[in-house]
């Protein structure tokens, strides 16, 4: 099978020889370039099975290993971590300072519990937007008291951050099957508990809104993400 109209198959076709690529250079100098040719050649192919093998990983592993890649080498003086929204809705920067995004969808508080040490350790952020919890209201769940110890261990491998808490965004119901599968009533139980927790660290605490502009019941809309942004950087940037 041709893979162009009226060319040979692909598998057909030998490449170009050096003497037609490179007319001009003497026989000793195109020996001389053969083994670069040769090794840019195996680079080449190396890279594109890199990529080829990067592309197999679930997008939500990807996520993560690039967040994880950009905090070795990020001199971001905030990390943001978190779900979804986080992901979405996270500025570029906080109160003048650049934000490291390494918010993971699908993400729930188990999840940054695991990763929370290796980013501190990489990163070591002088301030820390933590907004994680949607996912953690749709059943099975923690009790609400097991999500206040794992937020508190959270907050436990960032000693030196200034923290700034966002509360669990409410959700429209009736946009979507996922969205109506949230347990709102565990949502006030978890913004209660980070509230609690905000007032024992002296960490800068980001109210819920009473309502949220969604493409999917759950996801911010372009104003919603705007909406996000304005209630982080009113309590952050007093």
């Amino acid at each position: 099978m041709s893979f162009y109209p009226g060319r040979p198959d692909a598998g057909s076709r030998t490449l170009p020889s050096l003497r037609k690529l490179v007319p001009a250079l003497s026989q000793r100098q195109r020996a001389r370039l053969r083994p670069w040719l040769m090794a840019l050649a195996v680079a080449g192919g190396a890279a594109a099975l890199a990529a080829l093998a990067l592309h197999q990983i679930p997008l939500r592993a990807r996520i993560a290993l690039e967040a994880d890649v950009r905090a070795r080498f990020s001199n971001a003086p905030v990390l943001a971590i978190g779900d979804s929204i986080t992901y979405q809705a996270a500025p570029r920067s906080l109160c003048g300072e650049e934000v490291l995004n390494a918010a993971v969808p699908g993400d729930k508080i188990d999840d940054l519990v695991s990763r929370a040490g290796s980013l501190e350790a990489h990163l070591q952020p002088a301030r820390v937007v933590i907004a994680i919890g949607a996912n953690d209201a749709v059943k099975p769940k923690h009790s609400i008291a097991e999500w206040r110890t794992l937020y508190r261990e959270i907050i436990s491998r960032f000693p030196g951050s200034q923290l700034v808490l966002v509360e669990v965004n409410p959700v429209e119901h009736g946009r979507s099957p996922y969205a109506d599968m949230l347990d709102q009533t565990y949502v006030a139980q978890q913004n209660a508990a980070i509230r609690a927790i905000g007032a024992e660290t002296g960490a800068v605490v980001v109210p819920a809104p009473q309502s949220v502009s969604t493409t999917d019941g759950i996801h911010p809309s372009r104003a919603g993400a705007l909406l996000w942004r304005a209630r982080l950087f009113s309590a952050a940037c007093r």
